[in-house]
C-alpha cells in the first residue's frame, strides 16, 4: 500500500515510511521548491516504502535535487546511499563529522551494530555515497532551494553530527528536541550512549531563540512550536534529576526507568505500545544520562 501523503503547507509534505510495518515512527519530509529536497530517508529496510512515497507525490527519482539528513543514525539516514543510487541528479548534504562515515561506511556500520545489536540488522546495512555527491554543511551553511533557503544549525546535543535544518519559520529537528508522540501530546528525551547533557540543553536553547512556528520531528510528525522548547528543556532537566538521584542511591538503569514510567504522564504508553524499533529506547536514554553523570563525577 502506498504511503498517505500529508500536506503541511504549499512547500512541505510528509509521509510515514513504516519501517518493517511499524507506523507512526519515522516521518520523511519533502520540500517542493524550485529545487526538490528530501529530509531524512529512514533506514535501508524502508527503502521501498520511501520510493513508493516519492512516486505517490508524482515525482520521479531524477527530479530530486537534494537528500538531507538531520544526522546519520540508521533510523534517519541508513537508507541514504540506497536512495542516492536511484536519485541520479541529487547531492546529499551532511554534517562535516558525518562526511567520512557516509563515504566509507565500515566504521559507521560496525559502530551501529555494536550499539544497536540486532536492531541494526533490522534496519539494514547502509550503502556508501561517493564524495563527489556529498556537500559538507558547516554551522550556518545556507542553500537556496528557489523561493526560500534552508540553513544548517549544528545541534550536537543528540549526536556530534546532528544538524537542525531551518526553512523559513520552520525546522526539521531530527532528535534534537527528543521524541514527539502526537497521539498523547507529549515529548520525551532521547539520548545516545555517549550523551552530553550540557550540549543537549544548549541545542534546545539555540532553537528556542529562533522563534519558530513549526517543528518537524522525524519521530514523529509536525508540531506547533509555541512553548515546546521550554517544555522540552524542563523534561530533559527533570529526567536528569531523577537519574542523578538514582545514581546517588546506586540504582540500576531499569529501576530508574521504572520510576520515570510511574511519574511521567504518557511514558508507560509509549514504552509498551511501539514495536521492536523502539524497544528499550527509554532505557537507553536513562543509560546515556547515567554515562554523562559518571563522566562528570570522574572529573572530580
Amino acid at each position: 500500500m502506498a504511503p498517505i501523503i500529508n500536506k503541511h503547507s504549499n512547500n512541505i509534505f510528509w509521509f510515514d515510511i513504516c519501517p518493517n510495518n511499524e507506523s507512526n515512527f519515522i516521518s520523511v519530509y519533502v520540500i517542493m521548491d524550485k529545487k526538490i529536497s528530501i529530509i531524512e530517508t529512514g533506514p535501508a529496510s524502508s527503502h521501498n516504502n520511501l520510493l513508493a512515497g516519492i512516486k505517490q507525490m508524482g515525482l520521479n527519482p531524477e527530479d530530486v535535487d537534494y537528500i538531507i539528513p538531520t544526522h546519520i543514525h540508521l533510523d534517519h539516514f541508513g537508507g541514504g546511499g540506497h536512495l542516492m543510487e536511484i536519485c541520479e541528479n541529487a547531492k546529499s548534504i551532511v554534517h562535516p563529522n558525518a562526511y567520512k562515515h557516509v563515504s566509507s561506511i565500515d566504521s559507521w556500520w560496525s559502530g551501529s551494530r555494536e550499539f544497536l545489536g540486532s536492531i541494526a540488522d533490522l534496519y539494514g546495512k547502509p550503502k556508501p555515497i561517493s564524495k563527489e555527491r556529498l556537500i559538507s554543511a558547516e554551522n550556518g551553511f545556507e542553500l537556496s532551494l528557489g523561493h526560500h533557503k534552508i540553513k544548517a544549525l549544528h545541534t550536537p546535543g543528540h549526536a556530534p553530527h546532528h544538524i537542525t535544518w531551518i526553512y523559513e519559520m520552520e525546522a526539521f529537528v531530527g532528535d534534537s528536541a527528543g521524541l514527539w508522540y502526537s497521539d498523547i501530546d507529549r515529548s520525551f528525551p532521547v539520548t545516545p550512549g555517549y550523551y552530553r547533557h550540557d550540549l543537549a540543553l544548549e541545542s534546545i536553547e539555540k532553537m528556542e531563540k529562533l522563534n519558530l512556528e513549526y517543528l518537524h520531528y522525524t519521530h514523529f510528525g509536525p508540531r506547533p512550536a509555541d512553548g515546546v522548547f521550554r517544555e522540552t528543556k524542563r523534561e530533559f532537566e527533570l529526567w536528569m534529576e531523577i537519574v542523578k538521584q538514582g545514581y546517588s542511591e546506586d540504582k540500576s538503569s531499569k529501576t530508574i526507568l521504572n520510576e520515570l514510567l510511574e511519574i511521567r504522564p504518557g511514558l508507560q504508553e509509549t514504552h509498551s505500545s511501539h514495536g521492536p524499533h523502539q524497544t528499550e529506547t527509554h532505557l537507553g536514554t536513562v543509560e546515556g544520562m547515567l554515562n554523562w553523570i559518571r563522566r562528570e563525577y570522574a572529573k572530580g
